[in-house]
């Protein structure tokens, strides 16, 4: 089995709309553990007037966390970060060290509104660049204004990586069409990154085994390593790496 990385989760207990106490946090590193996932990037909502807690309580959360799993799965790892949604002043935030990076690293992953414009997504790209930060967005699915040709590859070239949930390759049949456009993105290349965005055991958990079957039966063995452990380890938690994607289909 290929020890699987999950760039997105809500697993740290009581932040946010995730895990609410850290029986709930055991739990979901337990189904998590046994789909195959052996590193876990816990990404909870940064929004302000909402969501915060300084960098310092999230690193100690992850800590804790962490104690945790070395009791349950000795070779699961947590690391910390952020799912920052974007707002007018997010990038002075970013400026001032308030928002914590994906395992430290130079990628934040960056959440928008469902309704977003194009040009909103392309500027803070552009911003995120500017600042010598790599914007990593999170499940892109959701946003209409990437489905129009060409724009995935110019925010690409800008510097952003995109994320996409691993339920959306998965969906049953009322959600026959938008299985289709995330499969043929995967298919093109054009996704460096999954997540299960996980939040509670009843809301969310983690399920990620038939995402997994259909990338290693339609793009082989080797699209199966790069996207589940292979990208998250050398870009993320690795440092530098290789910042193509050769896709599946081509």
């Amino acid at each position: 089995m290929v020890p699987i990385t999950d760039v997105h989760s809500h697993i740290l207990p009581g932040i946010d709309d995730g895990a609410r106490r850290m029986w709930e946090t055991r739990e979901l590193m337990k189904q998590a553990y046994e789909q195959g996932i052996r590193t876990v990037i816990a990404t909870p909502h940064y929004h302000r007037g909402k969501h915060y807690v300084d960098p310092d309580g999230i690193m100690e959360l992850v800590r804790k966390v962490q104690r945790e799993a070395d009791k349950l799965f000795p070779d699961m790892n947590i690391h910390a970060g952020q799912e920052l949604i974007y707002y007018n002043g997010i990038f002075d935030d970013i400026a001032a060290g308030k928002t914590v990076p994906m395992a430290g690293s130079d990628c934040y992953l960056m959440e928008f509104q469902t309704e977003v414009s194009y040009d909103t997504v392309y500027q803070a790209v552009r911003q995120m660049a500017l600042m010598r930060f790599c914007p990593v967005l999170a499940h892109i699915e959701r946003y209409q204004c990437l489905r129009t040709p060409g724009r995935i590859e110019e925010l690409r070239k800008s510097g952003a990586y995109m994320q996409m949930n691993f339920g959306s390759l998965s969906g049953g049949i009322r959600h026959v069409r938008e299985n289709l456009w995330c499969r043929r993105m995967v298919q093109e290349g054009k996704i460096q990154f999954l997540g299960t965005d996980m939040h509670r055991v009843d809301f969310r958990p983690p399920d990620i085994r038939k995402a997994v079957e259909w990338i290693y039966r339609k793009c082989g063995e080797d699209e199966e390593k790069r996207m589940v452990m292979g990208n998250p380890m050398e870009v993320l938690i690795g440092g530098a790496g290789d910042k193509s994607a050769a896709g599946c289909g081509g």
